[in-house]
């Protein structure tokens, strides 16, 4: 049986705005996700994925509505099936366009990851249905993808930036870029490094490079913790720094 585990917030708005417009024709609909509102409560982007780490996210609903009462409800769904979130509401339409959207906040301490959907239905037009993803809060899954020296000229160009990835059992980390990495044992520049991971936590890795030969004063290989400092930065820490001391920051690049 489904469990409602709680309530969402829930609102709903009279829109004449253009991204409303593209709702042309009596009953038409359009559903997004979104991972949040600008001051004029419209849309900032459009997601298909929702990491656990994110606050909050949006589902808002356009309809085309002849004027009229109408019942209208928000349901999300979690990876299991379960409701997380339910709302039932009444709005009275003046036959323009509207819009309705509902809230919810994820915790990582009790929901269910993978292929999560939501329902908004109204009264006399049906159900309309978004699915979206919420990944398993993993360090490998936030850090896939392209990252950049926040302070770098040129930061997140494509010939620039870098990208990271994993093998199939997560103990090798993939660093690639056009322009090339430097050690800070070598002045040689890397297209391409590759880090064994020797331990880990929620929010670092602790890695050595492949072949790299520089050791310490001790004779011992140098060690490299990359630290999230959040899901869209991280630095790199060594071995012989104190507690507190970390490189400039990386940032995820959008493209």
């Amino acid at each position: 049986m489904r469990k409602i585990l709680y309530v969402l917030a829930f609102f709903c708005f009279v829109s004449n705005y253009s991204i409303a417009k593209d709702v042309d024709h009596l009953g038409g609909y359009r559903l997004i996700v979104t991972s949040g509102l600008d001051s004029k409560g419209l849309p900032i982007d459009e997601i298909d994925s929702v990491t656990m780490d994110d606050s909050r996210f949006y589902i808002i609903s356009y309809w085309n509505l002849p004027a009229g009462t109408y019942r209208y409800s928000c349901i999300i769904y979690d990876g299991e099936q379960n409701i997380v979130s339910s709302q039932h509401n009444i709005y009275e339409s003046d036959g323009d366009n509207s819009y309705f959207w509902c809230s919810h906040q994820l915790d990582k301490r009790t929901e269910v990851p993978g292929e999560w959907y939501a329902e908004m239905g109204v009264e006399g037009f049906g159900y309309v249905e978004t699915y979206f993803t919420v990944p398993k809060d993993d360090i490998r899954s936030l850090l896939t993808g392209n990252w950049d020296w926040a302070e770098a000229e040129d930061s997140c160009t494509p010939e620039n930036f870098i990208t990271i990835s994993f093998n199939d059992i997560g103990n090798k980390m993939y660093h690639n870029t056009e322009t090339g990495m430097k050690l800070s044992t070598s002045e040689k520049a890397y297209t391409s490094l590759v880090y064994s991971i020797v331990a880990e936590g929620d929010r670092f890795l602790r890695t050595l490079v492949v072949n790299e030969t520089q050791k310490d004063e001790e004779g011992d290989m140098f060690l490299w913790d990359l630290v999230l400092t959040d899901n869209n930065s991280f630095c790199w820490k060594s071995s012989e720094w104190p507690d507190g001391h970390c490189t400039e920051k990386l940032v995820r690049c959008k493209n």
